[in-house]
C-alpha cells in the first residue's frame, strides 16, 4: 500500500476526484492558488502508472507527485 501525494495544474478539482475515486480507497483534495493537491492511497505503482497515463491524457495538465510513502501494516 501506497500513501501518495500530487501536485496539479489545469485541471478542476471535480475531474481529479473522478480519477481518484476509480483507483484510490479514500482521498483528500484541496485547492491553493492555481494547484489542486490530493493525498491518497493506492495498492501498488502499477495503479499509480494506470493513473499517471490517465492524467497524461488531460489536455494542458501539469502534475508531479510530491510524496510517495511505503505503508507498512503491522499485525
Amino acid at each position: 500500500m501506497l500513501r501518495v501525494m500530487i501536485e496539479c495544474k489545469n485541471i478542476k478539482s471535480e475531474k481529479m476526484a473522478k480519477y481518484l475515486s476509480k483507483l484510490s480507497y479514500g482521498f483528500r483534495i484541496w485547492v491553493h492558488n492555481n494547484f489542486v493537491y490530493a493525498l491518497f492511497d493506492i495498492e501498488s505503482l502499477l495503479d499509480l502508472r494506470r493513473l499517471s497515463r490517465r492524467l497524461k491524457r488531460v489536455k494542458n495538465i501539469e502534475f508531479r507527485f510530491i510524496k510517495i510513502q511505503s505503508l507498512i501494516k503491522y499485525g
